[in-house]
């Protein structure tokens, strides 16, 4: 029999990021309702809070690479996985509009359909004419780099817009002829306006082109654009312009029946960049906004302990009938865990953990609650590895580990997720440590030493980017913090007072 502690040490229960499990990720994806729409192709466009499981969706893609050939589909991801976005060259010298952000990306998705067609060897009709001219045109390197590809793309479009410039060798054009795509060689710009310029790139026929080879031969593409959050994190203005470019183009591309972009984006990004009105936004009908309830997050967790034989071996189980009975699910979470972390009158401990990992916008995401399980994990093994008394009966957690868990999964949010994406509110979030964790205008502006109606604009972003819970009234609001920020700032429990 094995001992508890045998058991903790070769129990994993995941990573908060997707792109590091990845390939484990595959035996364990709950695939929920989104991922079956996304799979049918019912779905491009799919939105979420940061951690929701909008890349494990990507990656999940990615990975079934082999399964959805055989389906007819073949997948391009725009971005790498993991390590430096492939956007990162137009951060320090980006397109000069959103016009040409467009043409910059229906290019790019030109490219890569094209690099795909180039990889599966499908040469029938006019695919190799635009492979051909793509290449002599220096739009299609022979490397595999997204960022080399992507570089000569932004290359390319600021040619057209620079009169002056000789960086354009070969135009794009098509053969009046036999419509075929080639190659002009182009000496110098006509004296014209940046539409006009633009305009005179033939991507819309080129994409036709791609679109007729790929149906010719009975075959699909999915574009897949995550790590958009990533990607222009520097310049609010910037990350506007370029993701309110992606989603026209991405409207546009719905002429081509058998390329699709599939785009995953963060809600509050989406919010931010369709902020004042952006038309666009009516014409994205096939998206699904990723949500958690509590069943379905401890449906997550039970799936990703059945993953481990030695946890199914300790518990004597049959992972089957776990899966398709929730309230197995739940008996197996509470044989392995206490009924509460605090006793009496308090909420049970998978209650306890989506509470406590939850922001103020109420979104409860699967990476925060992994989170605190691992810790809690190793927390549980220090303790006996100390010579700690083993937990009662067959639970593998006492109460204790997860109080102690949620400081450094607040500390880590905080730090990693809070302040790394809004540093902008660094110095009004710092002013806050160790005060009441339940503030009014009053007290905030006594804290940051601003007038009320600096502080309603403070309390407000604050409130946006999720830090802040709004009550009381409108008149009289007070600004509640959740527990899931609380330990990394020291907060008290109770009000402030005026």
């Amino acid at each position: 029999m094995l001992s508890k502690l045998e058991v903790l040490k070769r129990i994993k229960i995941g990573e908060r990021v997707a792109e590091e499990e990845a390939d484990e990720l595959v035996r364990y994806f709950l695939e929920t309702e989104q991922w079956r729409q996304m799979r049918s192709g019912e779905i491009d466009v799919v939105y979420g809070p940061k951690g929701s499981g909008k890349s494990a969706l990507y990656t999940l893609l990615s990975k079934k690479e082999n399964e959805l050939f055989d389906d007819g589909i073949l997948i391009a991801p725009a971005e790498n996985v993991r390590g430096a976005t492939v956007f990162r060259s137009i951060v320090s010298d980006p397109p000069p509009s959103e016009l040409s952000f467009i043409y910059l990306w229906k290019i790019y998705c030109l490219i890569l359909a094209a690099r795909t067609l180039r990889e599966y060897d499908i040469a029938d009709g006019d695919a190799r004419p635009l492979i051909n001219a793509l290449e002599k045109a220096s739009l299609l390197p022979a490397t595999d780099s997204l960022s080399v590809i992507f570089r000569a793309v932004t290359t390319y479009i600021k040619g057209w817009l620079n009169r002056d410039t000789k960086a354009v060798e070969y135009a794009l054009t098509i053969d009046p002829t036999t419509g075929a795509p080639t190659v002009a060689r182009k000496t110098e710009f006509a004296d014209a306006s940046e539409t006009q310029n633009l305009e005179d790139i033939p991507v819309e026929e080129l994409l036709e082109v791609a679109n007729k080879a790929l149906r010719k031969v009975g075959l699909k593409l999915w574009l897949l654009f995550d790590r958009l959050d990533v990607a222009f994190a520097e310049s609010p203005e910037l990350e506007r312009n370029a993701l309110r470019a992606l989603f026209r183009a991405y409207n546009d591309l719905k002429a081509y029946p058998v390329i699709a972009m599939k785009i995953f984006v963060r809600d509050d990004i989406w919010r931010r960049i369709s902020a004042g009105g952006f038309t666009e936004a009516s014409h994205i009908t096939k998206s699904v906004h990723i949500v958690w309830g509590e069943d379905g997050l401890l449906n997550l967790v039970i799936l990703r302990l059945l993953n481990n034989p030695v946890l199914v071996e300790y518990t004597g189980i049959d992972p089957e009938k776990v899966k398709s009975d929730y309230e197995k699910q739940r008996n197996l979470f509470y044989q392995l865990a206490p009924d509460q972390v605090y006793t009496g009158k308090n909420p049970q401990t998978f209650n306890w953990i989506v509470s406590r990992t939850t922001d103020a916008s109420g979104n409860s995401v699967p990476r925060e609650v992994i989170h605190l399980l691992e810790v809690a994990k190793d927390l549980q093994i220090s303790k006996l590895e100390r010579g700690g008394n083993d937990p009662e009966g067959p639970q593998l957690f006492d109460r204790a580990v997860f109080k102690e868990a949620l400081p450094t999964v607040s500390k880590v949010r905080y730090e990693q997720t809070l302040l790394a994406e809004y540093p902008d509110v660094r110095e009004y979030l710092q002013k806050l440590t160790g005060e009441k964790a339940e503030q009014s205008i009053g007290t905030l502006g006594h804290l940051w030493k601003t007038d009320d109606e600096q502080t309603s604009q403070i309390a407000k972003r604050l409130s946006d980017i999720g830090f802040f819970e709004v009550r009381g009234t409108k008149d009289d609001p007070s600004f509640w913090v959740p527990f899931i920020y609380r330990s990394a700032l020291n907060l008290v429990q109770g009000k402030a007072e005026d």
